[in-house]
């Protein structure tokens, strides 16, 4: 899978914690899954941390705070 990569995987959960956090926060029951609105809160940090320590491995401290590089021109 080539295409699959950290980035991937980042975006992957950017849209599993939006559905989460969305459904969260609108009142969604929760407990048709078989968990409250606090567990979702919880899996949703969780993967919150996942996303931050994969950073982390990926960029490394040093480049989670350092300017972006500049765009590449078409």
């Amino acid at each position: 899978m080539k295409w699959f990569n950290t980035n991937a995987l980042h975006n992957a959960l950017n849209i599993f914690v939006g559905l989460i956090l969305t459904g969260a926060f609108t009142g969604f029951d929760w407990t048709l899954f078989g968990m409250t609105d606090h567990t979702a809160m919880k899996i949703s940090g969780g993967i919150m941390l996942a996303k931050l320590v994969i950073n982390g491995y990926r960029d490394g401290l040093h480049g989670m705070v350092a300017p972006p590089p500049p765009a590449e021109e078409k």
